[in-house]
């Protein structure tokens, strides 16, 4: 059978390579794979292909998400597809899953494959934390284990000794298979970037180097480690919004009144209110040391930035208040807050994204041969970030998906959960 045609005619373009919109073009996919762009003007459109009007819209790369999470062990069918679509209705076509369990790897495989509807997947394996790896054995044991298994990459959670910690990177490096996630405290920051942690996830790690939890950043502390970030390529992941839900110095009235907690199952927000109620609530909280660690969060991602460290985005959905797919509006909004542009931002989840994961594929640009995952726009998101969720469709790896579609999949879950 041959690959259906799908032609977006006359479009405004933001290839996402430079901070640039090309007008008048039409670019035409074929399977899964942007075949060719061009001014529409001159672009013959195969008779037989879908046309999708793009006069006065704007066609830029799908969004990846590179600290999401699959859902958890046990999830019924239904649960699985309904975050995939959550992803894929906002617009994320890829997501890096940081925390993998038992049947993962088949339903990577399913998705990517397109027999389950979602966005492409990368995942990490079963974590290496304290309780998982507490001897530099069973870290090697671990390791081989995961790369024999066919994981994309090691995930690295809180706990772990520094012995195991390099045992685990050591054997990493001889096997080729990366490690990203959290820094343990025993481990911490700059050792880890020495021992090649590829990804350091939520800036873990950077506000206790500076030695910031109680007072603002110091100027020479933090251009310290913006330098050796930058001179190694270490790449980070902010998770800005969510990060101020972990640390207590979120409003919870207003993550309340979040529109998309009605595509989540009930005891779940049930369960994220209780939580943060209980963090929030306990005895040793103190909220105006929550206040300063996200403010310099946001002076750290702005310098960060500013220096062109290797930023990748990330919110770490689904997780507390932070539902998948949705959640990427409020974390691009936050780091525009912080003081990037909204095409620094946006490069970060597009371009920098498809850096990251060139050995995998070639995406993260509106390009001739790059896969076709797209997302249709009503307005320009370099003037504003917020026009990300004005949407007229989503095409993930070559399948389209109109605004409709994505509008009657959304009150099927709401209507459900």
């Amino acid at each position: 059978m041959a690959a259906e045609t799908t032609a977006f005619v006359d479009v405004s373009v933001l290839p996402m390579d430079a901070e640039r919109v090309l007008e008048h073009r039409t670019v035409l996919v074929t399977g899964d794979r942007i075949t060719m762009i061009g001014a529409a003007s001159e672009v013959t459109v195969p008779a037989d292909a879908r046309r999708v009007d793009g006069r006065g819209r704007f066609l830029m790369p799908g969004l990846g998400e590179m600290h999401g999470h699959n859902p958890p062990l046990g999830s019924s069918p239904e649960y699985i597809a309904n975050v995939y679509f959550l992803y894929v209705a906002n617009g994320v076509t890829t997501v890096r899953g940081m925390l993998g369990w038992p049947g993962q790897l088949e339903l990577r495989d399913r998705v990517n494959r397109s027999e389950l509807l979602g966005p492409s997947l990368y995942l990490a394996g079963p974590s290496f934390s304290g309780s998982t790896v507490p001897t530099p054995p069973q870290a090697v044991a671990r390791v081989r284990e995961q790369k024999a298994q066919g994981w994309d990459l090691l995930k690295v959670h809180p706990g772990v000794k520094r012995e195991v910690y390099d045992a685990m990177a050591r054997t990493a490096d001889e096997v080729g298979i990366r490690f990203a996630g959290h820094i343990p405290a025993d481990v911490g920051l700059r050792h880890a970037i020495a021992m090649h942690q590829e990804t350091v996830d939520h800036l873990d790690g950077y506000i206790e180097d500076m030695q910031a939890e109680d007072a603002p950043v110091d100027p020479a502390k933090l251009a310290s480690i913006v330098k050796l970030t930058c001179d190694t390529g270490t790449w980070v992941v902010p998770t800005m919004a969510l990060w101020e839900t972990i640390i207590g110095a979120a409003d919870l009235a207003q993550m309340e009144q979040y529109p998309e907690l009605r595509y989540m199952p009930a005891k779940e927000v049930e369960r994220w209110r209780t939580v943060y109620q209980k963090r929030t609530g306990a005895p040793q909280f103190n909220a105006r040391r929550a206040a300063q660690i996200a403010a310099n969060r946001k002076v750290l991602l702005k310098a960060l930035d500013a220096a062109g460290a290797r930023i990748i985005f990330g919110t770490d959905a689904p997780q507390e208040f932070s539902v998948p797919g949705f959640s990427v509006h409020r974390e691009l909004r936050a780091m525009v807050a912080a003081g990037m542009t909204p095409y620094a931002a946006l490069r970060s989840a597009t371009v920098t994204m498809g850096e990251y994961l060139h050995a995998k594929d070639r995406f993260g640009t509106v390009t001739t041969g790059s896969r076709a995952d797209l997302i249709l726009l009503e307005a320009n998101p370099l003037t504003d970030v917020a026009a990300v969720a004005k949407r007229a469709g989503v095409m993930v790896r070559g399948r389209w998906l109109s605004e409709a579609e994505i509008q009657a999949g959304l009150q099927r879950i709401a209507s459900t959960r």
